[in-house]
């Protein structure tokens, strides 16, 4: 519900609450005095003092007990008790302010108006939801036939919701004629008069029985090999199956903006909740001033949403992609006061610019996810990738350290393990860049290691979506290519935890699960767009392209790795590195990417003397 739309609906209940106080008062008089004879001059003098003194009584434990925060067409019992309680306090309390300051209401009119009270209160609330109940009636009566039949799969709490949704936006067009949960405690029963049975493996036989024109999902953490019968199941039925609501919705605790919408490949390769500690992450971000550079990519943007949720004072966004900050403020706005953030253009590779950031905001916190991440894109333009990834992050790094922040944190990757492309070397280079930073100041700088997110800019799930779209056919490099994939909340919600655990110098490596084979990911796509791969969208194979290898790696042969609080969180302990030598090494590097006019082999050779393991294919081959 809108801003303005609660405030609406918030005066006009203060207002019925005060015709309620109104009428419950002078009804509780009636009935104690009877209504022929008249009410004794003395209350009626007093009439005036009671509905004042109560009203502002109703209107004081109404809003302690949350009473104006209610959506009206989802009101339940919760609601009536939450109703009950205040009333109760009301009352309470005007028995103890007639004993002390002697006010003159007769005790037996006190309880009658209770009564009334918790009537008249009621009977506001809960007549929009009579309102919607008898007009959906009148609308499944005549429209009945216009409706899609629907099965609701789930009827815990999500379920349930999206049945009351239905039901109160009829013109919607579904109709839930049946629940089905894997709780045996339900099976048999009826929620809101809807039955609840088992799902088992007779779904299809569901599907038919009951005439279902589509099955809308409702569970918000589901395992993906269920889902895939599911799938399956509704494909052979020719039935249509959407979701409502994942685990990243739920977890926001905000119901009613969750949206009806298609399964996604997130939902096939989503993994089970990562147990993630509240208050370790609020304790890292509440009231602090933080700084996102890369702030409206995939991640960085996911990291400001989360930043701002767990309570960040001020949240500091800097990004080079104007149109990218401007279609982010529209959607941050919705959600956050405007001044609890602040936009910012401009490139990390310009230290007077990140100079100017620093001092306007003085960060506590930087979480640095700038970067140039496109591998082939990178093999064309080797040099932007060392300028940006490599002396931008030192521009960043060194402006923080001298404007004493923190706590610094960078977003590497696993193509820095072992690389064989010039983006995972440059990124190799930053990670031993902010641990040699570590040793030389009081800011502390680590670095969080992770693979692959679905539905990145840029990365591969758009990419075949595209190609099926216009009929295909989907290219897949190579048969056994394999990568490690997280959603994106999951892995920036592990990025701020390990930033919190950070005490400078270690390189955090977050669990990515098995790895997916590229193939069986664009064989998924395909099935969820209603295709079959193979007969109606054909899958070639192309070759492995220039930087590319077959496996992706987390942590360096010569790294310690060890656990954390968090089983998916690991730390990588710093390898010893002669930092005298890295300084040098890293200014010739410099100097050379910088010129021009010098030969790029020159600057392979440098990036090889400081990344020993970078074995650069430049051709694309069979390389692990």
């Amino acid at each position: 519900m809108s801003n303005k739309k609660r405030v609406a609906q918030n005066f006009v209940l203060v207002i019925w609450d005060f015709m309620a106080v109104a009428i419950s008062i002078m009804a509780g008089f009636k009935m104690r005095f009877g209504f022929v004879r008249e009410v004794p001059a003395f209350y009626i003098t007093n009439m005036a003092t009671y509905i004042v003194l109560i009203f502002a009584l109703v209107l004081l434990f109404n809003v302690l007990c949350k009473n104006y925060n209610n959506i009206l067409r989802h009101i339940g019992f919760t609601e009536v008790v939450r109703q009950a309680e205040a009333v109760f306090l009301v009352m309470v309390a005007m028995f103890v302010l007639d004993r002390v300051f002697t006010i003159g209401m007769p005790f037996e009119v006190m309880i009658l108006t209770a009564i009334f009270l918790m009537i008249f209160t009621m009977l506001g609330r809960l007549s929009v939801k009579i309102v919607l109940y008898f007009r959906n009636k009148y609308t499944k009566y005549t429209n009945g036939e216009n409706m899609s039949r629907v099965l609701i799969y789930g009827a815990g709490e999500l379920g349930v919701y999206l049945q009351h949704k239905l039901a109160t936006h009829p013109q919607d067009g579904l109709l839930p004629v049946l629940f089905v949960d894997d709780d045996r405690s339900l099976w048999n029963k009826k929620i809101n008069g809807i039955k609840v049975v088992a799902p088992g493996k007779q779904l299809e036989k569901l599907l038919d029985e009951y005439d279902i024109d589509e099955v809308l999902l409702a569970v918000s953490n589901i395992d993906k090999e269920k889902l895939k019968s599911i799938l399956k199941q509704c494909k052979h039925a020719k039935c249509p199956i959407r979701r409502f609501g994942t685990l990243d919705d739920f977890s926001q605790n905000n119901l009613d903006k969750i949206r009806i919408k298609q399964i996604n490949l997130e939902d096939l390769l989503r993994r089970n909740r990562v147990d993630l500690n509240m208050d370790v992450v609020k304790n890292f971000v509440k009231d602090k001033t933080v700084l996102v550079t890369g702030g409206v990519g995939s991640i960085g943007s996911e990291i400001c949403r989360q930043v701002l949720q767990f309570g960040a004072k001020k949240l500091v966004i800097f990004d080079i992609n104007e149109n990218g900050l401007f279609y982010f403020d529209n959607e941050l706005k919705e959600d956050y006061d405007t001044d609890r953030y602040e936009l910012r253009l401009g490139s990390i590779r310009d230290r007077k610019r990140m100079e100017e950031i620093f001092t306007e905001f003085s960060p506590e916190i930087v979480v640095h996810a700038a970067a140039h991440k496109h591998v082939p894109m990178m093999e064309i333009n080797p040099r932007e990738a060392i300028k940006n990834n490599v002396f931008g992050t030192l521009n960043v790094a060194q402006t923080a350290i001298l404007h004493k922040v923190n706590k610094f944190i960078l977003i590497s990757t696993d193509k820095a393990v072992n690389p064989t492309n010039i983006m995972g070397a440059s990124k190799r280079i930053t990670e031993l860049l902010v641990q040699m930073l570590d040793t030389m100041s009081d800011t502390e700088f680590a670095a969080v290691r992770f693979g692959n997110v679905l539905g990145s800019n840029g990365s591969v799930v758009p990419f075949f979506q595209k190609q099926i779209e216009t009929g295909g056919p989907v290219t897949v490099t190579h048969p056994e290519m394999q990568r490690y994939f997280m959603t994106i909340p999951e892995a920036c919600q592990l990025v701020l935890e390990a930033g919190a655990m950070a005490h400078g110098g270690e390189i955090f490596v977050l669990d990515m699960g098995q790895p997916v084979k590229i193939y069986d990911l664009a064989c998924d796509l395909i099935r969820l767009n209603g295709l079959e791969p193979g007969r109606d969208i054909k899958i070639i194979f192309t070759g492995l392209r220039p930087g590319e290898k077959l496996f992706e790696e987390i942590s360096l042969d010569q790294e310690t790795t060890t656990k954390t609080t968090n089983n998916k969180i690991f730390i990588n302990k710093p390898v010893d590195n002669d930092f005298d030598l890295f300084s040098r090494q890293v200014k010739d590097l410099e100097v050379s990417a910088m010129d021009e006019k010098r030969g790029i082999d020159e600057m392979f050779g440098l990036v090889g003397e400081i990344v020993p393991t970078f074995h650069h294919n430049k051709e694309g081959g069979q390389l692990s």
